[in-house]
């Protein structure tokens, strides 16, 4: 009997963009999912994570040559699991700072944004996703996590 063919789950590549403005305040949205989390996108092909961030920035908040911090989260699942998505999936979450005035800018202009700082993140956790955001977030404004790469699990 022949073994039928199945294929590969679609691979899917997205970013998370966490803006952290000159306050230490997270930039989150209620508005445009079924709860709090971070902008997001996904990422086609083989585009360069960082210059698809860069650009997603630039176009939906205006922000030109956003400054990176030190840290970045990586998160790949393996076929079967089921972080975020029912497929294989490769995210990076990438820190952004930005001015006190960007910040305003974005909550004068997206009333579904709000900034929040590190003691609400910690408060509200459990109603942010995806999990590990907060985690990612509090551990660079506090020092705690090393530059570079971070694994999420």
């Amino acid at each position: 009997m022949p073994v039928p063919h199945v294929p590969q789950p679609r691979f899917d590549r997205r970013v998370y963009l966490l803006l952290l403005d000159a306050q230490d305040r997270l930039m989150v949205c209620g508005g445009c999912c079924s709860g709090w989390t971070v902008p997001q996108f996904s990422l086609g092909g083989s585009a360069d994570f960082r210059g698809a961030a860069a650009r997603f920035a630039a176009g939906r908040f205006g922000i030109h040559n956003p400054r990176f911090g030190s840290v970045r989260g990586i998160h790949q699942t393996r076929t079967g699991d089921t972080w975020e998505y029912d497929r294989t999936t490769l995210s990076h979450v990438l820190l952004v700072k930005i001015s006190a005035e960007q910040s305003r800018t974005i909550e004068q202009e997206f009333p579904s944004h709000a900034m929040w700082t590190m003691d609400r993140l910690r408060a509200r956790r459990h109603d942010i996703s995806p999990a590990g955001i907060v985690l990612v977030a509090t551990g660079y404004v506090e020092g705690w996590l090393p530059d570079g790469s971070v694994s999420l699990y």
